[in-house]
């Protein structure tokens, strides 16, 4: 099955649960991947995040029901995992510019479809995808755990305020990756509230002892197979475009699907905000 199809048939499952809770098994069995990892790769296709997009799917029910019935507010409220009428009230007013009531009384509201993955890039353009096993190294740099992918920029501020880009060098490479790692199940709540990944701003580096003497973190890379996508364009928009190719292209027509290993953002020197700036995605790949 490829991954749009398989997508599709998770979303399908998703919105028969709005108004329940989400079982993570029945996730990866219809995905092939974990919760976190699909979530992840739906917000990569869609730009949105899955938990944005269930809370206005299910904002866009609730006002359905609302307008449609006489139910309680509280009653809908809970129905959609809001422990009280003022949670619930403030939420849909933010989303819909109306109060429940309102709503019920006649105010429009917004109404936000579900929606149904395609193959959008076909033909035309075509993006360099080689196959390579990469060895077993070393990244030191600054590792953040369970922020939103949103903030990963601000790691590399992090790193380059307390570390020079010399001191860096100085560890054996001038290579600097952006690593994606170790993505895990949260508990429910906190899969669907947050969305969060584990996100490492550093060099390659061959002098371990004095990267962990600098205070740096370390993490140990295992030897992986990995599709390596040739990206030009400025940052963050060659990456994006990258992983969407990689998604609805590459993965479909060539039977791979993502191992859920690290995967990487492979930077070279340049002005990253030229449209002629050169780097790669390391995406780590099985056989679907």
């Amino acid at each position: 099955m490829n991954i749009i199809k398989s997508f599709n048939n998770t979303i399908d499952y998703l919105e028969t649960v709005l108004d329940d809770e989400i079982e993570e098994r029945k996730v990866t069995q219809l995905s092939g991947y974990s919760y976190s990892m699909f979530s992840r790769l739906f917000s990569i296709l869609t730009e949105i995040t899955l938990s944005e997009y269930l809370r206005s799917r299910r904002l866009t029910e609730a006002a359905i029901i609302l307008r449609d019935t006489d139910e309680k507010i509280i009653d809908i409220a809970l129905k959609f995992g809001y422990e009280s009428s003022d949670s619930f009230g403030s939420a849909f007013k933010n989303f819909h510019g109306f109060t429940p009531s309102e709503v019920r009384n006649g105010k429009p509201f917004k109404l936000f479809s579900r929606v149904q993955l395609s193959l959008s890039v076909r033909g035309g353009r075509s993006m360099n995808i080689t196959i390579q096993k990469k060895k077993a190294f070393t990244v030191a740099g600054i590792n953040e755990q369970n922020i939103n992918s949103s903030v990963c920029p601000s790691v590399w501020d992090k790193l380059y305020k307390k570390y020079s880009h010399d001191e860096l060098l100085g560890l054996g490479s001038d290579q600097s990756v952006g690593i994606c790692h170790d993505i895990v199940n949260l508990d429910n709540h906190d899969v669907l509230e947050n969305n969060t990944i584990n996100y490492m701003a550093g060099y390659i580096v061959t002098d371990i002892d004095k990267a962990i003497s600098m205070g740096l973190d370390v993490l140990e890379v295992e030897e992986a197979e990995y599709a390596v996508v040739e990206l030009i364009g400025s940052v963050p928009e060659c990456i994006h475009n990258g992983w969407k190719y990689a998604m609805e292209v590459f993965f479909p027509e060539h039977g791979y699907a993502h191992s859920g290993k690290p995967d990487f953002e492979y930077y070279y020197e340049g002005d990253m905000h030229s449209k002629d700036y050169k780097m790669e995605l390391w995406i780590p790949i099985t056989k679907a």
